[in-house]
């Protein structure tokens, strides 16, 4: 899920600073990497039953590795675009089995927690070190970086990927799937409006301030910062797992980040651009891993959760050429409206996931006969 905090440099420094590209261009290439990942992670979700994680999960992050090593060999745009592609549909597949690997373990909200706080102190390192390491190297290096992390989880997954059989029904014949209920469905499409607003904000972050006429130094201590505060959100999810409300959090996270976002676009104090800016990803991370949870015990065949690429990236896909297309022709400003009108939409489907009974879903075999 590098991609959650990688964005900031990924387009903003490296693509559009570094590489040349307006921000269209370059969010595009941010969105086909997405895109991908999407839609290899909507061909896999449906069969994850039928897939061997052990060899499948491994092999997806090492073919996304491949893909961003020879992304630092290139600067011709068709190439990198048709590079973003593959790497995305090989993330997909891995992906996809690591959620569904997590969501059926027997406690998931830790689990995903666990996760998230791993995926911070990656990000600490990454924000910290990368942006600095560009501007010494060259834009190539952030590539050669993300590689690494794809073939570290290559390696990871060859170690001690879990290997689950697939589930059977009592005569032994494979299970029927059940169906997704309403409030499942519901909250995956929030979860996909929370990332769409994510992502839009993170992949600008960079060129915002400089618009508001911050220094880049200004901005890469914030880029700093947020890999610090990022370390909080994931421990403060497990801790708080049975103390708060999931429905007041997947409720509550979206309507922070709008205002959060309106306030990082609209502020020419840097002091309000900062704090914003900080505490915006970390909305997202507390916020998904309650989602996580919720989805784990509303579907036990972890077809929800395996899909958690889908819901992620089908926001983190639509982000970077949304928010890139909207600040060409309109402003940055206009992002923050956009994350304001993404950010209600997504508090309005968390809450209609909240209104319906979470009663156990009926097989469809059942429900034929």
């Amino acid at each position: 899920m590098i991609d959650v905090v990688a964005l900031p440099v990924w387009v903003g420094i490296v693509l559009i600073r570094y590489y040349g590209l307006d921000p269209q261009n370059a969010g595009a290439l941010a969105t086909s990497f997405l895109g991908a990942v999407v839609a290899s992670s909507l061909f896999i979700s449906p069969r994850i039953g039928r897939i061997r994680g052990t060899i499948a999960a491994p092999a997806g992050f090492a073919l996304a590795a491949a893909a961003f090593f020879c992304m630092t060999l290139t600067r011709d745009y068709p190439v990198l675009l048709a590079l973003h592609v593959a790497g995305g549909l090989a993330v997909g597949c891995a992906l996809s089995l690591t959620h569904s690997a997590i969501g059926a373990s027997p406690n998931p909200h830790r689990l995903i927690a666990a996760g998230f706080t791993a995926l911070s102190v990656l990000s600490l390192a990454f924000l910290g070190g990368v942006p600095r390491m560009v501007s010494t190297l060259g834009g190539q290096f952030a590539f050669l970086i993300l590689g690494a992390i794809m073939l570290t989880a290559a390696l990871a997954g060859l170690v001690g990927f879990p290997d689950r059989p697939a589930p059977a029904s009592r005569d032994g014949m494979p299970a029927v799937p059940e169906r997704l209920s309403r409030s499942v469905w519901f909250a995956m499409v929030g979860t996909s409006l929370l990332t769409l607003s994510h992502s839009m904000m993170l992949s600008f972050l960079e060129p915002i301030g400089l618009a508001h006429g911050f220094g880049a130094g200004q901005i890469m201590n914030v880029l700093l910062a947020i890999g610090v505060v990022n370390l909080l959100p994931g421990l403060l999810a497990a801790l708080l797992e049975r103390r708060v409300s999931a429905h007041a959090v997947m409720i509550a996270g979206p309507v922070l980040q709008g205002a959060l976002g309106f306030t990082l676009t609209h502020s020419t104090f840097f002091s309000l651009y900062a704090f914003a800016a900080i505490i915006f990803p970390t909305v997202m991370i507390f916020t998904h891993t309650f989602v996580f949870a919720f989805l784990a015990r509303n579907d036990r065949s972890t077809r929800a959760v395996a899909a958690t690429p889908v819901m992620a990236m089908t926001g983190s896909a639509i982000g970077p050429i949304l928010g890139g297309a909207v600040a060409r022709h309109v402003g940055y400003e206009s992002i923050g409206w956009t994350i304001v009108v993404a950010a209600t939409a997504s508090a309005v489907c968390f809450w209609q996931s909240a209104r319906r009974p979470h009663a156990a879903p009926v097989p469809s075999a059942e429900a034929a006969q």
